[in-house]
């Protein structure tokens, strides 16, 4: 989990966007930040919180599927989480359309199960997505690109505010 980030705004209120895992340098510095910022007004929120399905860091996913997680790391990145969702105002969730494969695969699984498990138990009804499935922030710029023709606009923030949409966390697959 990184620290929050506040964009400047009178009333503060905070999304809380869950990816899968830390990146390897600092997430302030990635496109994916960068992106989820844009999310802030588009949700009605001023301050951005990150947490991960996982606290590992790691390049990419076959690197992740290549670790030997355990009970331990699960439990710590499921009170980060915690702490992360009982603050937040709404929920992003953007760990990724894609499966990390083998046993740490299945883990993730299980842990975005009880990552929506524990936001309906907070009282948060609906979730914010792009396009209706949790697509990594890295990827919205590509999915709303132009040259895609998916979203008519003349700028990114333009075509993002016509698929980040919110969805009732009950309905979720």
């Amino acid at each position: 989990m990184t620290a929050p980030v506040t964009a400047s705004g009178g009333d503060q209120r905070r999304l809380c966007a869950i990816l899968l895992n830390p990146p390897l340098r600092p997430a302030v510095d990635t496109i994916s930040h960068r992106n989820l910022l844009a999310a802030l007004p588009l949700t009605g929120c001023t301050e951005l919180r990150l947490a991960n399905l996982i606290d590992l860091k790691s390049k990419d996913q076959t690197q992740l599927a290549s670790f030997v997680v355990t009970e331990p790391d699960l439990e710590r990145s499921r009170q980060q989480l915690a702490a992360a969702i009982e603050g937040a105002d709404e929920i992003l969730f953007a760990w990724g359309t894609g499966s990390v494969t083998g046993a740490v695969g299945k883990l993730l699984k299980k842990q975005a199960a009880w990552v929506r498990a524990h936001v309906d138990a907070r009282g948060l009804s609906n979730v914010w997505m792009v396009a209706g499935t949790p697509r990594h922030p890295s990827r919205w710029r590509q999915f709303v690109g132009p040259e895609k023709q998916r979203v008519e606009g003349s700028s990114f923030e333009e075509r993002l505010a016509k698929v980040l949409t919110s969805h009732k966390s009950s309905a979720l697959p």
